[in-house]
């Protein structure tokens, strides 16, 4: 059941990071820089929707970036706070940072909270495989030979393509008759309902 559990918080994450990323650049042209993609391609509209497209990539690079540097940081918090430290905080940082970038969206303070994107990104990438690694070690150590551990982390990259599933079939129409800032506010939701699940129904 424990590997039931974590890949529902491995899907509940990934929903919140991708529904972010996937319209994150069309979210900074149309709600940051209020532009319009439909405009004719001489208007000022559509030059100030090219621009916050480009600046969106600028955040996309700084969410690769910090995703880098808090992937080292976690080996230093790690002893501190332990695996569910870092993996609750993966996702209450990014749900919040997505929360007030939708509530606040300047392009500054948006940039600023592209790093909580890498965040999380580090932590999906990293906690749930190193808890893996520990329900094997137990069941090793109790005398339990179950399934390999290749299988059990191909089932936990499965929910990526899960979550890819489920945003293409729902958040294309939801952005179409919402708009982009739908986006963020479904992350920041997600994120922390999935914040909740890694709490209290995650073990550690």
């Amino acid at each position: 059941s424990h590997y039931r559990y974590l890949c529902v918080s491995h899907l509940f994450g990934w929903m919140a990071f991708l529904s972010n990323m996937l319209f994150f650049t069309d979210f900074m042209g149309q709600v940051v820089y209020r532009g319009n993609p439909y405009a004719p391609h001489n208007s000022t509209l559509y030059l100030t929707y090219k621009a916050g497209v480009e600046m969106g990539c600028w955040g996309l690079c700084i969410n690769a970036i910090s995703s880098s540097a808090y992937s080292y940081l976690q080996k230093v918090l790690l002893p501190y706070i332990g695996l569910k430290g870092l993996y609750f905080i993966g996702y209450l940082l990014f749900g919040l940072g997505t929360g007030l970038i939708g509530l606040f969206p300047n392009v500054y303070s948006t940039l600023a909270l592209c790093s909580l994107f890498g965040v999380m990104s580090s932590t999906l990438y990293t906690v749930p495989f190193h808890l893996i690694a520990e329900y094997h070690r137990e069941e090793e150590q109790a005398g339990e030979h179950g399934r390999g551990k290749g299988i059990d982390c191909a089932a936990l990259t499965c929910m990526v393509q899960l979550a890819q599933i489920i945003l293409g079939v729902g958040l294309g129409l939801l952005v179409s008759v919402a708009g982009s800032a739908v986006t963020v506010i479904s992350a920041s939701t997600v994120a922390l309902i999935g914040c909740c699940f890694v709490a209290f129904c995650v073990r550690y």
